[in-house]
């Protein structure tokens, strides 16, 4: 009797994690996108990612699902603000600005520190602005923290549904992508210095591979040419690198934000903990890694670097199942029934990631349906 109840029990269980995502998703989404649209696609948007809550409590597989969330957020954001620019059909029905780019927000940040410290000078000065996005962003890192880059990013998803396609690379980076896995540190304090000396954003200006609308371009000159030949570099990154590497290119070396997510991550409690006493130094886990934040010698033991973006992949790749997620690399005491198992820092961490994500995509999401329903002709 038990062993025929223990299925429904598991189901309501996960159904009842589900519930507890899909109910802030649906409050905050309905008051993003129903300032615009109707309401009923952000109903729509909360209850894909309770599926996606589901989905993943009743399976275990969190990367699995979290790669369908993530990339589905990310195509989403490419329908309402980017495929306008080969089709007017496209064009955005609301939302027509983009949301602020949290890539730039880093390399950008000096200049943003110059601004309040010239405003406060000259009594300009208002607590209320800065505040609120400092608290924005503070919240959004002790929730998620280095997740961010796995769960929210609306270029990170791109990176990454585009990662799992291959079925296996046909380019290998092999042991020189540890040895430049400290060059989005190095990019983040460059930029930061030029964007200061010239107070211009200049990831904006010369890397970010979105610039296509021309907004960010020099009219005239060797400079414009420069400016694109470095955008087609990012975007050769962003989409050829991981069709032919399966790891994430740009994210892992050519994004400032990795870089300052990976140092303000630590503030954040959640962490993807390795059991060293069963590790066998086997490397599955670091060559399943899109991000190439795992490092492991041969026959020694896998570390997990700062640049982990808790996406999960290592949980599904260890044969040994020696990789879990942690609060402060410590486990959460363990709870019997199928209700206490989902008392635990791995559900706990994807309530939360799910939730910030989802709720930030609302910004687009909701709006890419309506513009797919608008595009099919319905009222």
């Amino acid at each position: 009797m038990e062993t025929t109840a223990s299925p429904g029990r598991k189901a309501a269980a996960a159904g009842a994690f589900a519930a507890l995502v899909f109910v802030p998703v649906l409050f905050f989404s309905s008051l993003i996108a129903g300032r615009e649209i109707s309401r009923l696609y952000a109903l729509a948007w909360a209850l894909f990612t309770a599926g996606t809550a589901y989905a993943i409590a009743s399976t275990g597989r969190v990367s699995f699902y979290r790669r369908i969330f993530f990339s589905a957020s990310a195509l989403a954001f490419l329908v309402h603000f980017k495929l306008s620019l080969l089709n007017k059909v496209f064009e955005p029905s609301c939302f027509a600005d983009t949301p602020f780019c949290h890539i730039a927000m880093a390399p950008y940040f000096l200049n943003y520190l110059y601004q309040q410290y010239l405003a406060l000078m000259s009594g300009g000065w208002k607590l209320w602005g800065p505040l609120s996005l400092g608290a924005a962003w503070l919240f959004v890192t002790i929730s998620i923290g280095r997740g961010w880059c796995a769960w929210a990013c609306f270029y990170g998803g791109i990176d990454d549904g585009l990662s799992a396609l291959p079925r296996r690379p046909l380019l290998k980076l092999g042991r020189w992508a540890l040895k430049a896995r400290e060059l989005p540190a190095a990019l983040l304090v460059f930029m930061m210095l030029v964007s200061l000396a010239y107070m211009l954003p200049v990831y904006c200006l010369w890397l970010c591979p979105f610039k296509l609308t021309g907004a960010f371009l020099d009219q005239e000159g060797c400079l414009k040419g420069a400016q694109y030949g470095l955008m087609f570099f990012a975007l050769a990154a962003l989409v050829l690198g991981p069709l032919l590497t399966k790891k994430r290119l740009f994210c892992s070396f050519l994004c400032p934000f990795a870089a300052w997510q990976a140092f303000w991550g630590r503030l954040n409690p959640f962490r993807i903990s390795i059991d060293e006493r069963n590790c066998t130094g086997c490397r599955s886990c670091a060559t399943a890694c899109p991000m190439s934040a795992i490092s492991c010698a041969p026959g020694g033991k896998a570390e997990i670097l700062a640049y982990c973006n808790l996406c999960g992949q290592c949980l599904e790749a260890c044969p040994g199942r020696c990789h879990k997620y942690t609060v402060f690399g410590l486990e959460l005491p363990a709870l019997k029934g199928n209700m206490g198992r989902l008392v635990s820092a791995e559900h706990f961490f994807v309530f939360s990631a799910l939730t910030v994500g989802a709720v930030f995509a609302s910004l687009w999401a909701p709006a890419a349906l309506r513009d797919v329903v608008k595009l099919w002709g319905a009222p």
